[in-house]
């Protein structure tokens, strides 16, 4: 695995978060593509997946779980996948959703699952893209020409302990707050007391 020497960080609020899933899930709607079956790319890809598949109105939802980035801007060399048994694209035409495109490695090997499952036509979608990536997605909202670490609020706790962790320097706890006020975050929807029990858990696992 390798660590990032430095992070530039960009939070996304909820607010904007959830604005982005709804013009990704338009620019799907104006396209005309008929899909049968959406794929959600666990766990960044939850949320705008069910966003767009409720504007779609496709009730043909799966998960995939993949983990590719780890504590503190890690990589692992491959991505990890976890394809559920229940998965049935064969002869779909079929949407993966995610929150980002990074490397591509994770969309390019969900691809390559879903050909194996037999799915007819795929088509990516994401609220961003990094122009790094080996693959540009069908449709996204933002394109990121500078690789910037993507801080989004479902991902509140986690983010906090990657980026303290990262840090290196005294209490997580402490060091959370201090991100919390540099990234100026003004919509964080948990008590400090919340956040303390949760840094602490992530502590205990060993993350």
């Amino acid at each position: 695995m390798w660590r990032y020497p430095s992070l530039e960080v960009l939070y996304v609020s909820w607010n904007e978060a959830i604005r982005l899933c709804y013009e990704l899930a338009e620019k799907i709607l104006k396209s005309n593509n008929d899909f049968d079956a959406i794929v959600a790319i666990s766990r960044g890809g939850l949320i705008p997946a069910r966003i767009v598949s409720d504007t779609l109105g496709i009730y043909d939802l799966y998960v995939i779980d993949s983990r590719f980035w780890g504590i503190g801007g890690t990589i692992y060399p491959e991505p990890l996948m976890n394809v559920p048994q229940t998965l049935n694209v064969n002869d779909k035409n079929v949407l993966i959703v995610d929150e980002v495109v990074d490397t591509g490695k994770t969309m390019c090997k969900t691809i390559e699952v879903l050909k194996k499952f037999g799915a007819k036509e795929i088509k990516t979608a994401t609220l961003h893209y990094k122009v790094r990536s080996i693959i540009v997605p069908d449709f996204y909202v933002k394109k990121l020409e500078k690789w910037v670490w993507i801080f989004y609020p479902w991902s509140l706790c986690e983010t906090l302990y990657s980026l303290a962790k990262s840090r290196n320097k005294g209490n997580v706890f402490n060091t959370a707050l201090n991100i919390i006020e540099e990234l100026k975050i003004s919509d964080v929807p948990m008590s400090s007391e919340g956040l303390r029990s949760s840094l602490i858990t992530y502590v205990k696992r060993g993350l």
